[in-house]
């Protein structure tokens, strides 16, 4: 046992006196995190996703659907019911709803006046709620004025509620949590070992009669203990300069990041395991860092992207661990809300380890 804390004691050690991956660890992902928050800020991303809840089936209705269908940058729903379309729009799925009531179509083909359809958005964002409200009342009096000739014949009577939506911030932040704990996992385990193994100091560790499984877990421990500490400054820079509110229990947060780091720890294992060089190492880091950055959803959501990349995106861990810690932070979900994806991001682990187990050399 002392073995293994004077291990733990020189691992942490040398991380901290090594000041360029000091850098990499801590403070990228903090600079990288200000820097897309100045560019986007609180501004709304993706496309305007809005639910049509048809009460009347008649030609208006099927009109306004169409034509919402064929707008750009609009993702249309048809919940079943009013109140599961206003339960989306209270959790933050969607930015708005239109109503469509039963009778609108006798209405709109008797009376001279305006018809006006009920409309629900979000006003938590005073921005991006006259922009969701500006552009569905265009859409709808087009349509009106489309099939009757006369205009206005079909408006809005919008109604602002009180909503959980969040921002490109909101959005970010944890994302940003996720990528830093990928990171250190591939580029601290798999890049260390395989200095090591290069320079022949597993090799000299074998010839003393100290276990080799310290030197493996205490290397664990400290990347465990390093993605807490990651995930805490994150959060914090976070809450303190970008006002991103924290709805979660740190506890989750804090369970959901050494669950996610052991698994990108694993993954730095399975790297170095097939890495004979420092060279070979830093090849595959960048092979298997450079799609996950840019297709796990860390920086925009993927729910936009071509349906043929869609598998590449699912096969991705990081998305996973991404996912869960939106659900967490922002969210305030349980652990067991997010289930499935700790269930395959251990099942991820279990396979990097197998595979790390299985190639591994010492020397």
């Amino acid at each position: 046992m002392r073995t293994f804390w004077d291990f733990v004691r020189a691992e942490n050690q040398m991380s901290i006196r090594n000041r360029q991956a000091l850098f990499w660890r801590y403070f990228f992902p903090i600079l990288l995190m200000g820097l897309l928050g100045i560019v986007f800020g609180h501004g709304y991303g993706g496309d305007f996703k809005l639910a049509i809840v048809p009460q009347d089936h008649g030609m208006v209705a099927n009109a306004l659907t169409q034509a919402f269908k064929s707008a750009p940058g609009v993702k249309v729903r048809v919940p079943a019911t009013q109140q599961d379309a206003m339960r989306q729009l209270r959790d933050g799925d969607i930015q708005g709803v239109l109503v469509v009531p039963a009778g609108t179509q006798q209405r709109f083909q008797q009376d001279a006046g305006t018809t006006a359809l009920p409309f629900y958005f979000d006003n938590s964002n005073l921005s991006s709620a006259g922009q969701v409200t500006s552009l569905t009342g265009q859409v709808v009096t087009a349509v009106g004025d489309r099939l009757s000739g006369i205009s206005p014949k079909l408006g809005l009577a919008p109604a602002g509620i009180k909503t959980h939506s969040f921002n490109y911030l909101d959005f970010l932040v944890p994302g940003v949590v996720a990528l830093a704990l990928m990171q250190n996992g591939v580029f601290a385990v798999g890049g260390r070992m395989v200095f090591d193994k290069q320079k022949g100091v597993l090799r000299r560790l074998r010839a003393t009669p100290m276990p080799l499984s310290s030197y493996v877990t205490s290397n664990v421990l400290v990347q465990l203990v390093s993605a807490l500490v990651q995930t805490a400054l994150i959060l914090a820079v976070g809450m303190v300069i970008f006002k991103v509110k924290i709805n979660g229990s740190l506890l989750n947060t804090g369970v959901l990041a050494v669950i996610g780091a052991g698994c990108f720890v694993s993954l730095g294992f399975a790297i170095a395991a097939f890495s004979s060089n420092i060279e070979v190492a830093q090849a595959l880091m960048q092979i298997v860092q450079m799609p996950m950055m840019f297709l796990s959803g860390i920086f925009f959501p993927m729910n936009n992207a071509p349906s043929w990349i869609q598998p590449v995106v699912k096969a991705m861990p990081l998305k996973y661990l991404a996912d869960g810690m939106r659900s967490v932070v922002v969210d305030a979900h349980s652990l067991w809300w997010i289930r499935w994806d700790i269930l395959i991001l251990l099942a991820f682990s279990l396979v990097f380890l197998t595979i790390s187990v299985r190639f591994f050399r010492w020397e």
